[in-house]
């Protein structure tokens, strides 16, 4: 497969881009206590001549969803080098594989710095997750005749309705992958709008739905509670000012989808004259606690699998939804809200009303909450009906696999 250069606009787009880049990795470097971060970012790291297969995953959720599928290539024998793009998806690695692995973050999306990074790293084949389109890196990787494959493919409705110009940089950006595995019709659908090669454009299922390890079963809030996981900027704020007068009593669990957010929830909560309690400040959980803000990472598996009910944010804004696999997995009764384009076919698996519970509003939500926790033995059966759904669908880990092996004889 011959590959096209980037386009003169977006080089001259990445160079007049480039002291921002180096702004932004010191910057963030330092506030997630990641000092080596820029030096990865220009990939200025130690060379490995070890062949491996090079896996990249974005930030922590989608390293965590990844993970099986890196677990079971190890397991065959295989030597992988696993990037982020965020220190906390390093970090995120680091707590899942250790020293098992090469960890590294991608490099600046610029010609020098990805050149450097295919020379510091032997790699034989590209496993990207997700939608980490950068098209400096991706046309180097085929300058250097390493096929590509981007799994779990999907397209935000932002890049969807993004410009012309960007438009055409995602449709040139896919020609490099030999295959894009995506999750369902809806996705096949998304790639076909961007003018995506049909014949290299297969589903094969959510990975998010294959087996995970088991979830951290330490409970780490002693009270009954809610729990608000993965939420955005408003939704923590709206969420407590709607909640009812006999929910009071209740505990509030907040993990929001970004703990560097902590010290703005905090000034929403203060403003509300709420009675909380930080996590990344050891503050105690006692009675009189009304909010307890879970700002900190690797710890939701934890928090959902001792909540009452786990409500998903990123669904009362326009993102879009976060995974419900994960929460179903653990057999969690879950609600979601309307804004669901990232997770449509995660709720058609599950079932609207049998294994999870999509409602319109914060308000309708609080009365859907208000109902489960009146009846305990529909929150079981919700939480039943999503972990048994789940564990009815195909051995997608292994379908995965047999596409990389063809990349690999």
């Amino acid at each position: 497969m011959t590959a096209t250069a980037p386009g003169l606009a977006y080089r001259l787009l990445a160079l007049s881009l480039y002291l921002f880049w180096l702004a932004h990795a010191r910057q963030h470097g330092r506030k997630h206590a990641l000092r080596r971060y820029l030096k990865l970012r220009m990939a200025r790291d130690t060379a490995d001549h070890e062949s491996r297969i090079w896996v990249h995953a974005a930030s922590v959720g989608e390293v965590r969803a990844v993970a099986p599928l890196v677990q079971a290539l190890m397991e065959s024998g295989e030597r992988i080098l696993f990037t982020s793009f965020t220190a906390t998806g390093y970090r995120a690695i680091q707590r899942e594989f250790a020293d098992s692995v090469r960890i590294a973050v991608i490099p600046i999306d610029c010609y020098w710095h990805c050149r450097q990074f295919y020379t510091r790293h032997n790699i034989k084949l590209g496993v990207i997750m997700e939608t980490e389109l950068w098209p400096e890196l991706l046309y180097q990787a085929r300058r250097q005749d390493i096929d590509l494959l981007l799994v779990n493919a999907r397209l935000s409705k932002k890049s969807l309705q993004s410009n012309k110009f960007v438009r055409g940089l995602l449709t040139d950006t896919l020609a490099y992958f030999a295959q894009i595995l995506v999750r369902g019709g809806v996705d096949l659908e998304a790639f076909e709008s961007l003018d995506a090669n049909l014949e290299q454009v297969r589903i094969l299922g959510n990975l998010k739905a294959a087996p995970q390890a088991p979830a951290p079963s330490a409970r780490l809030v002693d009270r009954d509670y809610l729990l608000l996981a993965s939420s955005h900027t408003g939704e923590e704020r709206d969420f407590l000012a709607a909640r009812p007068a006999a929910l009071q009593s209740m505990l509030m669990v907040i993990a929001p989808r970004h703990p560097t957010r902590s010290k703005s929830i905090q000034a929403d909560i203060d403003s509300l004259g709420m009675n909380y309690a930080v996590r990344s400040k050891a503050q105690p959980v006692t009675l009189e606690t009304e909010v307890y803000l879970a700002d900190t990472l690797g710890e939701l598996g934890s928090l959902m699998a001792h909540a009452r009910i786990v409500i998903m944010g990123g669904s009362f804004d326009d993102t879009g939804g976060h995974n419900l696999i994960e929460p179903a997995s653990i057999g969690c009764a879950i609600i979601t809200g309307p804004s669901d384009s990232n997770i449509s076919a995660d709720i058609e698996m599950l079932g609207i009303d049998q294994g999870v519970l999509q409602v319109k509003s914060i308000d309708a939500c609080w009365s859907a909450v208000t109902t489960l926790l009146a009846q305990p033995e529909r929150a079981r059966a919700l939480a039943l009906e999503a972990k048994s759904r789940l564990a009815r669908q195909p051995d997608i880990l292994r379908q995965y696999l047999q596409v990389l092996q063809t990349y690999l004889d």
